[in-house]
């Protein structure tokens, strides 16, 4: 990863601090949080911090995109997240005991905002507003981990999966139309099933007018059926 110099890099500093989950924040507590942050960049391909390491600052990402991942047996990988712009990497180095849960590689070149941990546990004591809005995004979070977990056990069908994935990334981005970003493999990795069973319940949610499908870009026709389907 490369630094920014000097000036540049403080004033990127602070116009980082006042968007997203750190809007929240006053002027004087966005200029001391931004003298113990850097601003960094990466590329594709690019290790942030690996699996077992013993500790990492939290990262906030300001734009590209981090795939989220642990090591599976047989030296597979087992796909969590994907990390997209205004977004911690993975918010729980806050609180970690032992060595990091997950590995996070670059899926595309951007820049992260790297805070130091003390730094950020002081703003959280001292801002209800950023702690709540951190607890909020760990909770969305979890909730996915939580269905891919009972996913992974047979507990909740494949068509339900894709149908919670869509509407999450759409609550997520506040939007209908959902750029996917990243090949259908790493897609049905994230999801927790397999690629034939992604490429079959987009086909199938495309042929009952829930969805369009173009390419890499889904579009969301009818939420409410979507829901219905997810909550089945």
């Amino acid at each position: 990863m490369r630094e920014f110099p000097g000036g540049r890099a403080s004033q990127a500093v602070l116009e980082a601090l006042g968007s997203g989950l750190f809007a929240v924040l006053g002027a004087d507590e966005r200029l001391s949080l931004a003298a113990r942050a850097r601003l960094r960049v990466f590329a594709r391909g690019e290790t942030l911090f690996r699996e077992g390491q013993e500790s990492a600052d939290p990262a906030f990402l300001l734009s590209g995109l981090v795939k989220l991942s642990r090591s599976a047996a047989r030296g597979r990988e087992c796909a969590l997240h994907l990390v997209r712009p205004g977004r911690m990497l993975d918010a729980g180095v806050l609180f970690y005991e032992g060595g990091l849960p997950a590995t996070a590689v670059g899926v595309r070149e951007g820049r992260l905002l790297w805070l130091e941990k003390a730094a950020l546990l002081d703003a959280l004591r001292g801002n209800t507003a950023l702690c709540l809005g951190l607890i909020a995004a760990l909770s969305l979070r979890q909730r996915l981990f939580i269905n891919k977990l009972a996913g992974s056990q047979g507990r909740i069908s494949a068509s339900r999966r894709v149908a919670a994935w869509l509407l999450h990334r759409a609550k997520m981005e506040k939007s209908e139309t959902l750029d996917l970003l990243v090949s259908r493999e790493v897609l049905a990795r994230l999801i927790g099933i397999s690629r034939e069973s992604l490429s079959r319940e987009m086909s199938l949610l495309a042929a009952s007018g829930l969805i369009s499908v173009e390419r890499r870009r889904v579009i969301l026709l009818d939420r409410t059926r979507l829901q219905k389907l997810a909550d089945s």
